[in-house]
Parts: structure tokens; sequence; C-alpha cells
């Protein structure tokens, strides 16, 4: 029993490695982003306070010079 059509060449392995490959990645990335929506469906919304951690009595200089 001769099966000749089993070799590949090292062109047709990395095309199949690198088919591989990105299906991994994109059915990842796809489900990833899937994953976000859904949580961000039912997620809980915080505030963003972007002024409520900066304190205007630090970046005074107390060198005397206050122009």
């Amino acid at each position: 029993m001769k099966l000749p059509f089993l070799y590949f060449d090292p062109g047709t392995g990395a095309l199949i490695v690198q088919l591989v490959v990105a299906g991994a990645a994109s059915v990842a990335l796809f489900y990833k982003r899937i994953s976000i929506k859904v949580k961000s469906l039912f997620g809980k919304k915080e505030e963003q306070d972007l002024m409520g951690n900066i304190d205007i009595e630090d970046n005074k200089t107390n060198d005397g010079d206050n122009k």
C-alpha cells in the first residue's frame, strides 16, 4: 500500500501552520470582543470623576516668587 500524498514540502507545511495560527487568533479575538460587550452590558458602571484626585495645594510653589 503506497501513500505518496503524505509528503508536505516546507512551503506547504508553513502555509498550514500559518492557517492554523491565524484561525486560532481570529477565534480568540472574536470571542474576547463578544465577552467585553456582554460584560459592559451587564456590568456596573462607575462614575468617571476626572478632577477628583487633583490637589491644587500641592501644585503651588513655596519659593516666594509668585508671578
